[in-house]
């Protein structure tokens, strides 16, 4: 995959967020190494793990998973942000990411792994069988980090006793005060599965 650094969100170009990843195959997997830099004046809060409890009631903080959604125009959405809502029952505790502290002039690095062929993922949806997929070709990957910007929309940001170095991050609308930074990579040879459930697709807007 080649790509071009690209700010389709015109938000995170104002917040003065860099996102820098450099694709790559790994035997079997897509690697995404990245880094996001905050070049802005305010703290951001970006998204980074998803919080896990484990059968003994352990709670940990899953910092290699993605969320997968086949988008329109040909491209895959991919990264970490907050999944849609499905929209075929109500939840009662949506699935937020944990987020990392990102101070003016800070910086984080990450890294996502996903197994190929590439399928439509979620935390709100468990795999489904093989014949319940359509395979999908696609153009491009969009990959993409939400966050949130301190100060704005009653923003507060609590530590995380199990991973110290993470926050849960609440604001009025916690959802939909969700910005992105995006890098989109053109593509060539790949497909995904796409889920024929009731899948969402659709981010929440501000």
């Amino acid at each position: 995959m080649s790509a071009a650094l690209q700010f389709p969100d015109t938000q995170a170009a104002q917040d003065a967020l860099v996102l820098t990843c450099r694709p790559a195959k790994s035997g079997n997997n897509l690697c995404f190494p990245y880094t996001l830099e905050n070049r802005g004046h305010g703290i951001v809060y970006a998204m980074h793990a998803m919080p896990s409890i484990a059968a003994n009631g352990d709670a940990s903080a899953q910092e290699g998973g993605a969320v997968v959604i086949l988008a329109g125009e040909g491209n895959v959405v991919l990264g970490k942000f907050a999944a849609p809502l499905p929209t075929d029952r109500q939840v009662a505790v949506p699935a937020v990411p944990l987020a990392k502290r990102l101070v003016p002039g800070g910086r984080i690095e990450g890294l996502i792994e996903i197994a190929l062929p590439l399928a439509e993922t979620s935390p709100y949806f468990a795999d489904l069988p093989l014949r319940q997929y359509e395979m999908i070709d696609f153009d491009a990957v969009v990959f993409t980090i939400g966050y949130w910007v301190d100060g704005v929309d009653g923003l507060a940001a609590a530590p995380v006793d199990y991973a110290p170095d993470l926050f849960v991050v609440a604001t009025r609308k916690t959802l939909r005060s969700v910005r992105h930074v995006t890098q989109r990579f053109p593509t060539k040879a790949l497909q995904i599965f796409k889920r024929l459930d009731a899948f969402p697709r659709r981010l929440p807007q501000n």
